[in-house]
């Protein structure tokens, strides 16, 4: 039954502001809908860190003699650690108020901030976790700078199968414009209902979003080289930065004659191995640094402990044609301290974004969450009172975590700096 007041008006509740304020989250959202979601039901609260286990990979044997291979267990920890608010200031009489004067009023700018941070917080987490890339940057990227990545993205065992996305700087989609094939009326209907929609593009979905950030490379300089011989995993020594150099967390680096490989074949691609740097690092005043990379180095002789202490061969995700020399030349991709924009594409299952419900808070005068079984959004209304300053204080909030788990299921696009 819907609340009145002493007058006989219809007032808004908790439940009808947090169902109101649910769909215009959902609807100012570009990134959120492309990525994987299914990871909402393993949590209950803030902070909770749970293992993503991944699906294991296999390599096949020569001859007709079983080679048993054991399986590794591979995971990766997912966090829910981001929180974000508004603050409402509306007063019990803006109650009475139409819905969608209320919305209008109220909710739309402060929900379409949260959309934004959302969104801008799974675009980051893409954009400086991917290490494979392509363009060429400093230039503008065109139609065949696209369908190039999409051909990459091939060669290194990206399925096709319809779940791809593409994500571009407005810019750069004002750029490419033309290349979007034709829309046919099923497409305009999901332009209408989707933020950012551009249409199809060869094998991808594409979508335009201002929160896909510029990037910006370290003030890298002198001539940076592997130090060691047959370095495999995820730390990288190296010497040679000239002693004022940094990288910053999402710079790509290749290293001279260290390829990638097919993940089905293991034969190479021809192109060399792109690695990202994981952390803002500085090399010392001899030039010295020590990089934490992604992915791992495996030239087909990693090894892992499995949880029962034996060592397992990582054969399987080998990931390039052989583990880099001493002195091998590493290049930084872009010039120091320079801004580029950048485009993604990738797979859906690439990224998860987890959003759950926010419990009651002790005190809360008034509480309502909505949910929306088909998306995994939430937002949460809840109302208290400042006795100290005789007010009312009400908020939106949103409790979320987003991961890439499967960076090989990504491809950066660098385009022209900025």
């Amino acid at each position: 039954m819907p609340q009145t007041n002493g007058e006989g008006n219809v007032i808004l509740t908790p439940d009808d502001i947090a169902k109101e304020a649910l769909v215009l989250l959902k609807n100012n959202l570009v990134f959120a809908p492309l990525v994987w979601r299914n990871l909402e039901r393993e949590f209950g609260e803030k902070g909770q860190t749970i293992n993503v286990r991944l699906p294991p990979r296999v390599k096949s044997a020569e001859g007709r003699h079983l080679q048993i291979q054991p399986e590794a267990d591979q995971t990766t920890p997912f966090t829910i650690n981001r929180h974000r608010h508004v603050g409402l200031q509306h007063t019990q009489r803006d109650l009475e108020l139409s819905m969608g004067a209320f919305s209008q009023r109220y909710l739309k700018s402060g929900v379409t901030q949260l959309a934004n941070v959302v969104d801008k917080s799974i675009a980051d987490e893409i954009k400086l976790k991917t290490f494979y890339g392509s363009g060429t940057p400093g230039t503008a990227i065109t139609k065949t700078d696209f369908f190039l990545g999409e051909a990459y993205m091939m060669g290194v065992g990206v399925p096709l199968d319809g779940m791809n996305q593409a994500v571009m700087n407005p810019l750069d989609k004002a750029g490419i414009q033309d290349g979007i094939l034709t829309l046919d009326a099923p497409e305009i209907v999901k332009s209408a209902l989707q933020r950012g929609y551009m249409g199809p593009i060869s094998n991808f979905e594409c979508y335009a979003s201002a929160n896909l950030s510029h990037y910006t490379v370290g003030a890298h300089a002198g001539t940076p080289l592997v130090n060691g011989a047959s370095q495999t995993g995820s730390s990288l020594i190296t010497d040679g930065w000239g002693g004022t150099s940094s990288l910053n967390a999402g710079d790509c680096f290749t290293i001279d004659n260290v390829f990638e490989v097919n993940p089905q074949t293991y034969a190479s691609t021809g192109r060399l191995q792109r690695f990202v740097v994981l952390a803002d690092i500085e090399d010392d005043v001899g030039g010295n640094m020590t990089i934490s990379i992604s992915p791992a180095i495996n030239d087909g002789t990693l090894t892992t402990t499995d949880e029962n202490g034996d060592v397992v061969s990582l054969a399987a995700y080998q990931n390039v044609t052989a583990a880099p020399a001493n002195n091998a030349a590493i290049t930084v991709i872009g010039t120091a301290s320079t801004t580029y924009r950048q485009n993604l594409l990738f797979h859906k299952n690439a990224c998860a974004l987890a959003m759950i419900q926010i419990s009651r808070p002790e005190g809360a005068v008034e509480y309502a969450t909505a949910y929306d079984d088909d998306t995994g959004l939430a937002i949460c209304y809840t109302a208290g009172y400042d006795i100290m300053n005789f007010q009312s204080i009400k908020r939106l909030d949103v409790l979320w975590g987003t991961k890439l788990i499967y960076p090989e299921l990504s491809h950066r696009l660098w385009s022209d700096n900025v």
